[in-house]
């Protein structure tokens, strides 16, 4: 057979095999392209964060604009916004794929989240008041329950609400950083959360209270290495779940800076 007609089969076939549809993936119904694009980017980001789009899942661009619905250009602009973002990475062909689970990144971003967010802690101490720790009870409240029933949209939102009681007084900049490392932890608490699906709200439930507790009581370097050990040991659980072989170092850096301590004593145990 004439290798120029051979090719064009080839191609031929390739252009009429059907795409493989993704599990979860739903039909959109989206305004005009410009006004689609923060809507679509906004669905994809949350279908990552959630699990409907596991790690290493191939995107066909062709494949997922036919599934969801749209057309091509606002979907290539979106998975490009997606990667900056880092959630999607290119593989050598072209295509592109959900981000794998990075322990260095996973231990860089939880190390920055206990600096920042015990900074903002910090902030808001003067502030939070018998009003705001009865509204972090209620949402504490709020994430027993939806626990209990597995409703993980209620315990993140919940959760979130808690977390921002405890920050509200760091203004707008610093929050912003925050909400960007809180989004990229989702995919990581998911895993938590799939890998001990009876228990694994107890430990963070009793170090919420804690945190409360200790800022009733007006000991705020109690609340402060509290939410420093609370971030840690959600960062080293997941990295012991997804990378067993890896040794983190920048999340106790982290807590012992938050602690106070002298960064020379980490790195004389560190050597040691």
């Amino acid at each position: 057979m004439c290798m120029q007609y051979r090719g064009r089969l080839d191609y031929t076939w390739r252009m009429a095999r059907p795409t493989a549809r993704i599990p979860g993936i739903e039909r959109l119904e989206l305004p005009e392209v410009r006004q689609a694009i923060p809507r679509l980017h906004a669905y994809l980001r949350e279908c990552i964060l959630d699990g409907r789009l596991p790690p290493g899942t191939k995107l066909s661009q062709v494949g997922l604009a036919e599934q969801l619905g749209v057309s091509r250009t606002p979907l290539r602009e979106v998975l490009r916004m997606l990667q900056e973002e880092g959630f999607v990475e290119f593989e050598p062909n072209q295509r592109m794929r959900v981000a794998g689970l990075d322990p260095v990144e996973l231990d860089a971003d939880y190390a920055c989240r206990i600096v920042l967010e015990t900074l903002a802690l910090s902030m808001t101490l003067e502030s939070i008041g018998l009003r705001q720790r009865r509204e972090a009870r209620r949402l504490l409240s709020a994430m027993r329950r939806a626990a209990r029933v597995g409703d993980f949209p209620e315990w993140f939102g919940a959760h979130h609400g808690y977390h921002r009681v405890l920050t509200a007084g760091a203004g707008e900049p610093l929050l912003r950083q925050l909400q960007s490392l809180e989004d990229r932890s989702v995919r990581y608490i998911r895993i938590y959360q799939q890998s001990e699906p009876a228990g694994w709200q107890t430990a963070g439930d009793a170090e919420h209270v804690a945190i409360l507790d200790a800022l009733a009581n007006g000991d705020d370097q109690a609340a402060l290495s509290g939410l420093a050990h609370h971030l840690a040991r959600t960062a080293l659980r997941v990295l012991s779940d997804c990378a067993p072989g890896y040794t983190p170092r920048a999340v106790p850096h982290a807590v012992t800076l938050a602690e106070g301590a002298d960064p020379a004593a980490l790195r004389a145990a560190s050597a040691g």
